[in-house]
This record gives structure tokens, sequence and C-alpha cells, in this order.
């Protein structure tokens, strides 16, 4: 679909927010669904678009430094196999194939969820994600703000009716063709809770089942989560 195929649904009315998002959308539909846009699969696409220093397993890295590992493509989700890892010039057998290295970016962890309207995206929330140090795949916290993240024109272009982005300050490290917190969006903060969690319920909080085992791939799944 081109922009000037939308001119004519540009009359349409607002979108409410009940129909802003759907619960069954997932990476994988997205993949059969938008075949002309597959490219922001690949993380190192984005990596290289926006121009981090990144390279696939094999390209050695340019200095001894800790850089992110993680899988080229992951339509699993859960952050599986991304790792910090110390690497050298000479370490080129530390990253498997498949993989790629990307330089490690420091600051605070967004997820953004757009809707498309008007021939432009508007931003539906913004959630500021907590995760441990070692692990790049279990988040502690989400927390809603009121940060407004202006999207690149290459994101703009995109012509989807919603999208999420992942970023660390400035620096989009996903895209994905699909909203990220859809039926959670209306709650203000958000704690995964996984099945070898040993705590009960935070005061204030209720459950909200939402199982996610990255496939099988994740050994400590997510059961659902805390949320107020």
């Amino acid at each position: 679909m081109t922009f000037a195929s939308n001119k004519a649904q540009q009359a349409k009315p607002s979108i409410s927010l009940s129909e802003k998002f759907s619960n069954d959308e997932d990476d994988v539909n997205a993949w059969f669904q938008y075949p002309q846009y597959r490219q922001w699969f690949n993380k190192l696409y984005v990596a290289d678009l926006f121009g981090y220093c990144c390279g696939p397993a094999g390209i050695p890295v340019p200095e001894p430094a800790n850089y992110v590992v993680r899988p080229i493509y992951n339509l699993a989700g859960m952050g599986l196999g991304a790792k910090i890892l110390y690497l050298t010039p000479s370490d080129v057998s530390l990253v498997p194939p498949g993989y790629f290295w990307v330089e490690r970016f420091m600051g605070t962890h967004y997820s953004v969820d757009y809707v498309r309207q008007d021939n432009r995206f508007d931003q539906l929330n913004c959630y500021i994600g907590t995760n441990e140090s070692d692990n790049l795949s279990r988040f502690t916290l989400w927390k809603k703000s009121n940060h407004q993240f202006a999207l690149p024109a290459e994101i703009s272009q995109i012509d989807v009716p919603r999208i999420n982005i992942e970023a660390i300050g400035d620096k989009i490290i996903e895209v994905h063709l699909r909203n990220g917190f859809k039926h959670l969006m209306h709650w203000h903060e958000i704690i995964p809770r996984f099945a070898k969690d040993s705590s009960s319920c935070p005061p204030g909080y209720q459950f909200v089942d939402d199982c996610d085992g990255g496939y099988g791939w994740l050994d400590n799944p997510r059961l659902g989560y805390w949320v107020k």
C-alpha cells in the first residue's frame, strides 16, 4: 500500500481505543501479513540502518568492550538469546552463527506504541522498562511514562496500522509491526510474573494471565503480570 492509496482513507473517523489494537497480534502474524516489511524483523538491519557499531558472527569487533550479542531474527520474542559479552577483535568464535554483536547502549529503556492515522503515526503510550543487568530477557517492571518519542523518517514511512519500538535512550534497537502492550496499555505499572518467582502479589496490584515461554526456549517462562 502506498501513501497515495491512503488519501482515500483520510476521511475515515478517528479510531477508538478498543479498535487501536488487537489481542491476537504478534510478530509471527505480522511476518505473514506484511512481507514487504520483513527487513524490520532483522535486528542487524535495524542496528546498521541507524549507524550503530555492529556486525554479524565472524566479523571482529573494532575494540575490546562489552557488546550486546543476540539473534539476528527472533520472532519468539522475550529477549531470547540476548546477552552481554566482553569481546576483543580476536574473539570471532564467541558469537554463534545467526547472531550479531552491537555496541552496548546505557540509559532508559523505552517501549512505545503507535497507531497510524491520517497518514502518520500517533503515539499511544510509552513505558519505561527495568530489567536485570545480567539477564536481558527478564524485565522486573514496566511503568507508564509521559515521554514522547519522535519517530525517524525511516520508520514513519512504514505503512502498517500500528507499530512498537524499543529504544535505549534515543537509540532504537527493535521495531515491531504491531503494538507491544495491547490489552495492558491502560495499566500504569506492569510487573512480569515468572514461573520461578516465589514472591506474592504486591499490595494494590492484581494478576493478569498472559503466558509466554518463548516457544519453549525460556527456562523461566512468564505466567502473566501484576498490574495496577
